[in-house]
């Protein structure tokens, strides 16, 4: 009975000083993957690697820098600047001013309110609704549903799965 106690404390040890340093190391982490409710838990917010690099897209969630998305805090309370590994610190998502103002795209980052997000609570656990300054609080980040449902787009706020954006982990 005594070799049993110290063999299953020996194999007990190394695991309660293992779990703290996983989740010190995940919550460090200053990167999130970027899903909806409509798209699931297999697509994630991902910039086209296509020279440009300009362009967020729907895509499979993998181990692409396009999806790993950092979450900055700005000088303006309650709103964050959007930044990807791939397009690096001095690219943001921003909103076209193109008259229509609902074509998102990695930009310069600068002092733009089309590059300022407002990350919103929503009444569904765990979702959150991406809105920008300069498309004001009626319009959210949404995925249009046209069959290949991979497109992002600001669009007029309702109750719409493709609005729902999982749980930033900076905030």
């Amino acid at each position: 009975m005594k070799k049993f106690f110290s063999f299953s404390l020996v194999l007990i040890v190394p695991m309660l000083v293992i779990v703290p340093l996983v989740k010190e190391a995940i919550a460090q982490s200053s990167y999130s993957r970027l899903k909806t409710q409509f798209t699931g838990n297999n697509k994630c917010l991902d910039i086209i690697n296509d020279g440009e690099n300009n362009k967020p897209i729907m895509a499979d969630c993998g181990n692409f820098s396009g999806q790993l998305w950092e979450i900055e805090r700005t000088k303006n309370s309650g709103y964050f600047r959007l930044k990807t590994q791939f397009t690096g610190n001095n690219k943001c998502l921003d909103i076209i001013n193109d008259g229509e103002n609902n074509k998102p795209i990695m930009a310069d980052c600068g002092n733009f309110s089309g590059q300022l997000w407002k990350i919103e609570r929503t009444k569904n656990s765990g979702y959150f609704r991406l809105k920008t300054q300069f498309t004001g609080n009626n319009k959210c980040l949404d995925i249009i549903n046209d069959g290949e449902n991979n497109k992002p787009i600001m669009a007029d706020c309702g109750n719409f799965s493709g609005q729902l954006w999982n749980t930033p982990k900076a905030i």
